[in-house]
């Protein structure tokens, strides 16, 4: 039982071997040992989670293989079980510029990882990782974005060759011990988010492709029909006397494909609006003209930061005088 945070050299094992004997006597011996025995080890494994971090971000890979390290080699059975939002990562699997959005990320993590030999080798290992997603501070990611995360990590478990990998957002936790909210350093995780801006007149209510759209797709998600309630309810909130949108797709592939597809975004937007009572007046498709976040590409290395932000539809809302 450990706690990591920083690289695979922090690893702290608060526990580090637990031998158990057979107990003799009768099944209410036995059952009193074998409680005993729990209850001791969920009581450090409660001081364990409790444990303030020592730096900002984690290499969840590198711990995976100081667990392997310290299981050792053999016929045995192993398990691995982690707990870890998967967000605030260091090494190859750092997301700071992650759009969390689509599957060429998740193989440029992979590729990335491959490169840089950091997959642990979990050969004939159970592993679980568990609470991705779930961190301490900062906004929860949308279904959308949870379902990439868990994606993400699926693959990375599976690159390593482990028997088995069980990736879920779930996590037992014990708040009430922590004292309510948890004063720590560990940053605050920036998911993309609807944004508002006022100039004059007009009110542009951003809502980011990530939150709309499968990648490549003008289908709205499920998971998207929150997000444009709450876009309807706020032009009703304005009292608009014009609505327009605008469908804008970062610069990968043909302009004829980007095209298409913002256009395409914008008419599924503004007939989910139209189902919610709101009158769009037009809706056009702007394809990469229009970046809100330059440059995508740094020394020929894609800013995947930057093109998630380009990946959006504008609401314009034209209020009175």
């Amino acid at each position: 039982m450990a706690a990591f945070d920083g690289t695979r050299a922090t690893v702290d094992w608060y526990v580090d071997r637990v031998a158990v004997t057979a107990v003799q006597g009768n099944d209410t011996l036995r059952e009193d040992r074998r409680n005993a025995r729990r209850e001791c080890l969920e009581k450090r494994l409660r001081q364990v989670s409790t444990g303030e971090p020592g730096t900002g971000r984690t290499d969840v890979l590198g711990a995976l293989a100081a667990a392997a390290d310290q299981l050792g080699s053999g016929d045995k059975d192993r398990r691995i079980v982690m707990v870890t939002d998967g967000l605030t990562n260091t090494g190859c699997a750092d997301l700071r510029s992650a759009g969390f959005d689509g599957t060429e990320e998740i193989k440029a993590t992979m590729d990335r990882c491959r490169t840089a030999g950091e997959l642990p080798d979990l050969r004939g290992t159970e592993v679980s990782i568990l609470g991705v997603g779930r961190s301490v501070r900062g906004k929860a990611p949308s279904s959308p974005q949870a379902a990439w995360l868990t994606a993400l990590w699926t693959q990375l478990c599976e690159a390593t060759r482990a028997a088995t990998c069980h990736v879920a957002a779930t996590a037992r936790t014990h708040a009430a011990e922590r004292g309510g909210e948890t004063d720590t350093d560990e940053p605050e995780v920036s998911f993309p988010a609807v944004s508002e801006r006022p100039e004059g007149r007009v009110t542009t209510i951003t809502l980011p492709g990530s939150v709309l759209f499968a990648t490549d797709r003008s289908d709205l998600s499920p998971e998207a029909r929150i997000t444009l309630d709450d876009a309807a309810r706020r032009i009703r909130d304005l009292d608009p006397v014009s609505v327009s949108v605008s469908g804008h797709t970062d610069s990968r592939g043909s302009e004829q494909r980007g095209r298409q597809l913002s256009l395409a975004r914008a008419r599924a937007v503004r007939s989910a609006l139209a189902e919610r009572g709101i009158t769009v007046d037009s809706a056009r498709g702007l394809s990469d003209d229009r970046p809100s976040c330059t440059p995508e590409y740094r020394d020929g290395v894609p800013d995947h930061a930057a093109m998630a932000c380009n990946r959006r539809v504008e609401i314009a809302v034209t209020v009175r005088d």
